[in-house]
């Protein structure tokens, strides 16, 4: 069996197929489904790594897939959110754009072959721990039908914060980005005296 091919990346990759699910239910109006969905991806999140670390199972592919995982499980939170009203816009976009700009860096550094940095910082967990905890304060409230008004002010308030964050962890991402691309030059150099 390929070392790749192991429990913890099975774990993951039920995330990435239980992210769009979570979208569709919650979308459709199907609460209980979405709730169970994301429910279960977050338990994945736990233990893949979990896993990993004890059964001595960690791989590259997983650390990609892992961070891949999370920020498209968090991206159609988010986004369903945010078409039904219970989560602003402006930290959609803020969160998602960040995503899709280390996307666009992560193919850069692959196409020019320098290394690409995968360990989350610790301001880039801080962030999404607290987008997760705004997700699960939104979808909880859904559940119990509080009114949006009720959670507004707490997921604004917690919006800032991780939108400062997020902000906080692209520029670390970007400064790691940066230097593996400098990486990749000189060796790409070297490597053709």
């Amino acid at each position: 069996m390929p070392r790749w091919l192991n429990v913890p990346n099975v774990l993951t990759a039920t995330r990435i197929v239980l992210a769009p699910v979570f979208l569709w239910r919650y979308l459709v109006g199907d609460e209980d489904g979405a709730l169970i969905a994301f429910a279960v991806a977050a338990l994945t999140d736990g233990l893949d790594g979990l896993l990993a670390r004890l059964l001595a199972q960690q791989t590259r592919l997983g650390a990609f897939l892992d961070a891949a995982a999370d920020k498209l499980l968090v991206a159609c939170a988010l986004i369903a959110l945010a078409v039904k009203g219970q989560v602003p816009w402006w930290l959609t976009g803020v969160v998602v754009g960040r995503d899709l700009i280390l996307a666009a860096g992560s193919v850069f550094l692959l196409a020019t072959r320098a290394p690409l940095p995968v360990r989350p910082t610790r301001i880039g967990k801080y962030a999404m721990a607290l987008v997760a905890l705004i997700v699960v304060v939104v979808l909880v409230a859904d559940y119990h039908d509080a009114p949006t008004a009720r959670t507004a002010s707490w997921v604004a308030a917690l919006g800032v914060v991780a939108c400062a964050l997020v902000i906080g962890s692209a520029v670390q991402y970007g400064s790691a980005f940066l230097s593996s691309a400098r990486m990749g030059r000189r060796a790409h150099d070297t490597g053709g005296r």
